[in-house]
């Protein structure tokens, strides 16, 4: 036999082994259960089936009997001792009211045990040639204890031994009682605290047992146990203290070195709990309960805490959809049967570095697990759905033989209003579900995941692990295209920290771990700081000049580059849209993303996420009324449902400014949001579609232009990006435009002249002036010479506005500048534009030009007709930039008064007088032609006078003319 200091001091070099057998070891404990109790309430009378009077009695133990209460020790001994209500049968002691039928009893949480500390029995030997005198052949090298028993007035002890579990169990524990073997099956307590339970169920009825001991051992191998190993413990369990044992005590050594098998929780908080209940074959599941307390432990201080981390992305490539491992490492020491357990790991808060974010296109396919589907609290297996897999996991412990794996789990959503879908509310959790197979030992753990609001970094805490000792755990969620996490946007060092409690109660550990980043996406090399090259497609779905046709704009980046934000696009003149059937959306709707079907127009698609798979989400545009100083605005509302996560609704504004000598629109945009809820987006793409029905036309001009568009980081970096654009089929297009002057044939030298021009565009060939197909061509250019008769007015030119005056306000322009009016209609818009008329001095020019300003709708236009005089005192006036805008009708008029724009020089009553005309349309069709002057308010014969009609056309003229200058005047 070898001494108890040899086998000490052949322990001390041994490395630990990793193989072991079952967690739940812990069970063992309630092995002592087993030995047939019958239970009954504690407050049960005599007569009745249960537990008698303090009937339930647990104790740690040293080898002197005294109570071990150092936390994370191997006990000598751990015993629970169970009496029943005792009644008497044919003048013998039975338990009263019935045979036990079902025992359970439940051990304290953190109370384990490994079965691979002794050799096992096999269930063969275990119930062969069982009988009284003999008991089982199980070697002696597999006893972990022994039992005690009263059974029917007889006092019967016995070996407990480790038997070969079958599969689906942790563990087996077995002995023997009048010959037959009675089984000790243990188990976790999944969706509780993880303790161990042990079930002895279906006992063979006949036996009436009144009192029971099992007692385990923290380390079988000691050889202080073997006076109580094998046949030893039959012959020597009546010897009293002191007296010599019978038998030879070499025959019950065993050779095995000795191993802890029992561990005490390594918490010292208390007192420890054991509970146990029982049922008779009399009433089936009535069962009895009772519970007792064993005395806190103490001596925390005294257990070691180191743990590890660990933690490698895969691919290690900047700005990349990442694989990312997190192990962390507890070393055991379960192989010093007089050293004290590692203590457990009860808290994990794990922050990953500043970078490593949430990858938006993992969602695509993505699903999320409930509660119930993941059955936190139950001892069912999990029904989460596949696709709410977004990792694996492994846990290698040294009370299982083999490692348990499973899965990491996305949890629902819980943080939107009135779901509380996981336990935390939060927007991200998860669900760790790991078994083994072979054992059916099944863990389910909650853990949740903070994503900090403004850079998105994660930090993920899981609270109250079971108080189980692992060597292993670690995390590896998924790589690919569609990963779950994503990469920091730089190469470098970046070191993920944690903060690790034990279940001790002593201080944290904050082991880290760093990991570099030492390429760029796809392998590229690395770069000091990102680029900034987005692209830019855009085009129309017809490129027919003048005709109807959705439009759509996709600006896109590469992973490498900087996150975009602002944009802003101008689209070349004459792409424009028809506001006339169009409501502009009013605040407060438009801010709060509430606009209605009559002022959609288009649809918005965004791509968001790292890697080659962006997940795509779409909403709409609508068009809104004056916004951020422009006379129009557009609200982009997009639904931020990504796979099971709803981040809510993204509402992004944009400005729509209308240039006055182009009319060429320029759409500037807000900043785009980089993040949302802790989830940082990585825009990878944005589509813009105005797709409403007869709203965007095409210009009616075919000359090569672009779509321009200025991109900006959110870093700050500007990238100008072109398209280029051109309608196609100008010569399709009509250009037919009428003109019409009229003069008043009362002038003097006190209020100069007056003219009156109109402009029409009908309908060509039946077709209206927009049409899918073509239409009109625009006006592009207008050159008028005045008769010699009709010059301009010096006095008045000489009191023309300054440019600069007129380009901070046209209102602030003097009186005398201000010469005429103007209307024009077009089909764009649901009202006229209408404004006056002013001689403006340029720097350079040799005479002021005339501009007219046309407002209406929250738009300004302004047209400018350069003033020539020739040497022969010809007026000329030269519209040579006309908007590309379809227009059905425009009339100026200059008026007679002290600052009239014309004089005359002789009775314009007396000449036939033309003003040669020259129109050039959008589609470069040219019309020369004398336009005819009418010259009204002439004096007439008698006869003449006397014809009503004549003076009602005249009447007419006057009163046209007299209600445009008044409207004019109220504009202005």
């Amino acid at each position: 036999m070898m001494p108890t200091s040899d086998w000490r001091a052949a322990r001390s070099g041994r490395t630990r082994g990793i193989g072991r057998r079952r967690v739940l070891a812990t069970l063992l404990v309630g092995v002592l259960m087993a030995f047939a109790l019958v239970s009954a309430a504690s407050a049960s009378t005599p007569g009745e089936f249960g537990f008698a009077e303090d009937g339930l009695r647990a104790a740690a133990t040293n080898q002197d009997g005294t109570p071990d209460t150092q936390a994370g020790s191997h006990p000598f001994a751990f015993t629970t001792t169970i009496a029943l209500n005792e009644g008497i049968s044919e003048g013998k002691p039975i338990s009263a009211g019935g045979n036990v039928k079902n025992i359970e009893v439940n051990l304290p949480a953190g109370l384990v045990g490994d079965p691979e500390a002794t050799p096992d029995c096999s269930q063969q030997t275990f119930g062969e040639n069982f009988n009284f005198s003999v008991g089982t052949r199980c070697p002696i090298d597999s006893q972990v204890g022994v039992v005690r028993l009263d059974v029917s007035g007889l006092r019967l002890n016995g070996p407990v031994y480790n038997i070969v579990p079958p599969k689906g169990m942790p563990a087996e524990f077995g002995f023997s009682v009048l010959g037959s073997p009675i089984v000790l099956v243990p188990r976790v307590r999944t969706g509780g605290d993880y303790g161990i339970s042990v079930d002895l169920t279906n006992i063979a009825q006949g036996f009436s047992m009144i009192t029971g001991s099992v007692s385990l051992w923290g380390v079988p191998a000691d050889p202080a146990h073997d006076l109580q190993r094998g046949t030893c413990f039959e012959h020597n369990s009546e010897v009293e203290e002191g007296v010599i044992p019978k038998g030879s005590f070499e025959e019950c050594h065993t050779s095995v070195p000795p191993k802890p098998f029992l561990s005490l929780p390594t918490s010292c908080e208390g007192p420890l709990l054991v509970t146990a209940r029982v049922d008779s074959y009399e009433e089936p599941a009535a069962y009895s309960t009772d519970s007792t307390e064993m005395p806190g432990l103490t001596g925390c201080d005294r257990l070691d805490f180191s743990p590890r981390l660990v933690v490698q992305p895969e691919p290690a490539q900047a700005a990349s959809p990442s694989g990312l491992s997190v192990e962390i490492q507890v070393p055991q020491t379960y192989e010093n049967p007089e050293g004290l357990a590692e203590a457990n790991l009860k808290n994990t808060t794990v922050t990953l570095p500043a970078g490593v974010a949430v990858n938006p296109s993992a969602a695509d396919g993505l699903a999320a697990c409930s509660e119930e589907q993941a059955g936190l609290n139950d001892t069912l297996e999990e029904a989460c759905p596949d696709a709410s897999k977004v990792g694996e996991v492994e846990i290698r412990t040294p009370l299982l033989p083999r490692p348990l794996t499973g899965g990491v789990f996305l949890a629902q959503q819980g943080n939107l209003p009135g779901n509380g879908s996981n336990p935390f509310g939060s927007l991200l959790a998860l669900y760790i579900v790991v078994r083994e197979p072979v054992s059916g030992v099944l863990v389910k753990l909650a853990g949740e995941v903070k994503a900090d609001s403004a850079t998105g970094q994660l930090v993920t805490t899981f609270l109250n692990n079971p108080a189980v000792p692992f060597d292993s755990l670690r995390l590896s969620f998924f790589g690919g295209p569609r990963a779950a996490l994503v990469n920091p946007p730089l190469c470098g060092t970046y070191t993920t920290s944690t903060e690790m409690t034990p279940w001790s109660g002593g201080a944290s550990a904050s082991p880290s771990a760093s990991f570099q980043i030492t390429s760029g996406p796809g392998g590229s090399s690395c770069l000091s700081a990102q680029p900034f090259t987005p692209g830019l497609v855009s085009g129309t779905q017809s490129n027919q000049a003048g005709g109807f046709t959705p439009f759509s704009l996709t600006f896109d980046r590469s992973d490498a580059e900087q996150n975009m934000s602002r944009i802003q696009v101008t689209t070349p003149p004459g792409l424009l849209g028809s506001l006339a059937s169009v409501a502009l959306c009013p605040e407060p709707q438009a801010s709060q993303g509430a606009c209605g079907p009559d002022s959609l127009i288009g649809h918005v698609t965004v791509g968001v996420g790292a890697g080659s798979n962006p997940f795509y989400v779409t909403g709409s545009i609508y068009l809104t009324a004056s916004y951020n100083g422009a006379p129009y605005g557009l609200a982009f509302v997009v639904p931020a449902v990504a796979g099971p996560l709803n981040l809510g609704v993204v509402i992004v504004r944009a400005a729509v400014n209308v240039d006055p000598h182009t009319a060429a629109l320029t759409v500037t945009s807000e900043p785009l949001p980089q993040i949302l809820q802790g989830v940082p987006l990585h825009i990878r793409a944005v589509n813009v579609t105005l797709d409403r029905e007869r709203f965007i036309f095409n210009p009616t001009n075919c000359n090569p232009m672009a779509i321009q568009a200025t991109m900006v980081s959110a870093l700050g970096a500007s990238a100008p990006v072109t398209t280029h654009f051109q309608a196609t089929n100008c010569a399709a297009l009509s250009f037919t435009p009428q003109f019409k002057v009229a003069t008043s044939g009362r002038t003097s030298r006190a209020d100069g002249a007056s003219l009156d021009a109109r402009l029409l565009e009908p309908e060509a060939g039946g077709r209206s002036i927009l049409a899918t197909n073509g239409g009109q061509a625009n006006i592009a250019k207008v050159k008028v010479e005045l008769p010699k008769i009709l010059p301009a007015r010096l006095t008045t030119l000489q009191k023309a506005c300054t440019a600069a005056v007129f380009e901070a306000n046209p209102a602030d322009c003097p009186v005398a500048s201000r010469v005429g009016y103007a209307r024009a209609t077009t089909p764009l818009l649901p009202v006229q534009l209408t404004g006056p008329a002013y001689f403006v001095s340029h720097g350079g020019e040799a005479f002021p030009s005339l501009i007219v300003v046309l407002q209406g709708y929250g738009v300004r236009v302004d047209l400018i007709g350069a003033t020539f005089i020739s040497k022969q005192g010809i007026t000329s006036s030269t519209f040579g930039a006309v908007p590309d805008v379809p227009v059905t009708s425009f009339e100026l008029y200059l008026p007679e008064g002290p600052y009239s724009a014309l004089a005359a020089t002789g009775n314009l009553c007396k000449k036939k007088l033309v003003m040669p005309t020259e129109m050039i349309g959008q589609n470069g069709t040219a019309i020369h032609k004398s336009t005819p002057i009418q010259v009204t308010n002439c004096k007439v014969k008698a006869k003449q006078r006397k014809k009503t009609k004549s003076k009602s056309k005249a009447k007419g003229s006057r009163a046209t003319r007299t209600t445009l200058r008044d409207s004019n005047r109220r504009g202005s």
